[in-house]
């Protein structure tokens, strides 16, 4: 009996040790969780991706392209909303180089100083409208 017992229990402690490492490993995946979005209208076309942290991003890269030639600068930001329901806008980012030309930027940083619940990306026409892509929700808070 005793070789039954030892054997149960050297098999249950390989399951725990299996199932620890899968936890693990789904941790590092949420830990590293990244969003992108587009935003774009006439005149206009806009992209990001980032990687998510509990009070903002890091590692945006942001893209703006001048769609149609009609003489305005375009522009980009992030409009980001923070868990209270406040919302505030990141620095703008203007591409002036006319007619279908694109202007990007990347390794970004954003940092509310408290929890962001979710961003979104907005893209302008200098003098003209904006438009802005849906809200990305922030899977860490």
């Amino acid at each position: 009996m005793r070789g039954f017992f030892g054997r149960n229990l050297q098999r249950a402690g390989a399951v725990t040790a299996a199932a620890s490492m899968a936890l693990l490993g789904l941790t590092g995946v949420a830990s590293a969780a990244s969003g992108e979005a587009y935003a774009s209208g006439t005149g206009v076309f806009g992209s990001a991706n980032w990687v998510w942290t509990k009070s903002g991003f890091n590692t945006a890269n942001v893209a703006v392209r001048d769609t149609k030639c009609d003489a305005h600068k375009v522009f980009v930001f992030f409009e980001v909303k923070r868990t209270t329901g406040q919302i505030y806008q990141t620095k703008h980012r203007e591409n002036g180089g006319g007619c279908g030309s694109t202007a990007s930027w990347s390794d970004l940083t954003y940092d509310a100083g408290y929890y962001v619940k979710a961003v979104r990306v907005v893209t302008c026409v200098d003098g003209g409208n904006c438009f802005r892509s849906t809200y990305q929700d922030n899977p860490l808070t």
